[in-house]
């Protein structure tokens, strides 16, 4: 028989709880915890896979955040589902998607059906912590207790925003950062230069060319109040956090090559000496705490311009 696990590179832990559960017969309502881009979602397509339940088949369903603006006509909510499929390796959520109420209710509607005999279902639930409130207490009876051969598969990058009581009724399958070999591995060409431990986010990344911008914000830091209002104005309809996540990683890495002498690539190398040489250590950790608190703060929905301006004006 086939070991659809194999296709995961990495993540030995995780593939072994699976496959013990696997022998045992013992499957029960999985959470998938860990950071982003490490192979939660791969792993969640692997196992379903394995149970004959292949994405295009009756016997699986996929959840995932929506942006709100599409959450009255379902069609389109199985649309814009498709972007999370495996053939996809890189999803980008956008600001304000969630997992809404509707989404929950159609799951449980599904699952009124009952399989045919001996057959298995999977209900996967990606970035489950992006269910509303009421998503999450809708969800709660029917993950108590499963309808009948039927698996739900949850990841979430962000469990401590999930509900304890979801949390509580799940085995909990933890996922970590992979090493420097295992990342090059699946990139082939690329290499994690920026120490990050995840195939996906490197993909992101790159693609996207958010590094290349977040370097030039990174090189003309300190900036005067004039320039960082010029350039919080420059990014008022992007995405912010797009700007905040690649900084973190370049004060990340001055941090690491001022106190440790870490060996950094080349594309950046120029630009992180010249931040040491200016900037203490107790600076630069300064700068990613802010810049983790910004990024929670996007959260909340602050007013993101001041906050970009705010954040500009105070980066060494």
């Amino acid at each position: 028989m086939v070991d659809y696990l194999d296709e995961i590179i990495g993540q030995e832990t995780p593939k072994k709880f699976i496959r013990t559960a696997l022998k045992k017969d013992n499957l029960y309502n999985l959470l998938l915890i860990g950071p982003r881009g490490v192979g939660k979602r791969t792993l969640g397509f692997a196992l379903a896979k394995q149970l004959g339940c292949p994405i295009h088949s009756s016997y699986f369903t996929l959840v995932a955040p929506i942006p709100s603006r599409i959450k009255e006509k379902e069609d389109k909510i199985g649309e814009y589902t498709k972007k999370y499929f495996p053939e996809n390796p890189v999803v980008e959520l956008e600001d304000r998607t969630a997992i809404l109420i509707e989404q929950v209710r159609s799951i449980i509607q599904r699952l009124m059906h009952m399989p045919a005999k001996g057959s298995r279902r999977v209900v996967m639930i990606l970035e489950a912590d992006r269910m509303t409130d009421e998503a999450a207490n809708a969800f709660l009876k029917t993950l108590e207790e499963p309808p009948v051969d039927t698996l739900f598969v949850l990841t979430s990058s962000r469990p401590h925003n999930l509900l304890p009581t979801i949390r509580s009724r799940c085995r909990i399958v933890p996922f970590s950062y992979l090493g420097t070999d295992r990342v090059s591995e699946i990139l082939y060409e690329a290499d994690d230069e920026l120490l990050l431990g995840s195939p996906g986010e490197m993909l992101r990344l790159q693609q996207q060319d958010l590094i290349a911008e977040a370097l030039k914000v990174f090189n003309g830091c300190p900036m005067t109040a004039k320039t960082a209002a010029a350039t919080a104005k420059a990014y008022e309809r992007r995405i912010i956090v797009d700007l905040f996540y690649p900084l973190v990683l370049l004060y990340r890495l001055a941090l690491y090559r001022k106190i440790m002498g870490t060996s950094i690539h080349s594309s950046v190398k120029s630009s992180i000496d010249k931040k040491i040489r200016t900037v203490p250590p107790a600076q630069l950790l300064d700068a990613i705490q802010r810049l983790h608190h910004s990024i929670i703060l996007l959260e909340h929905n602050p007013n993101r311009l001041l906050l970009l301006l705010d954040v500009l004006t105070r980066l060494p």
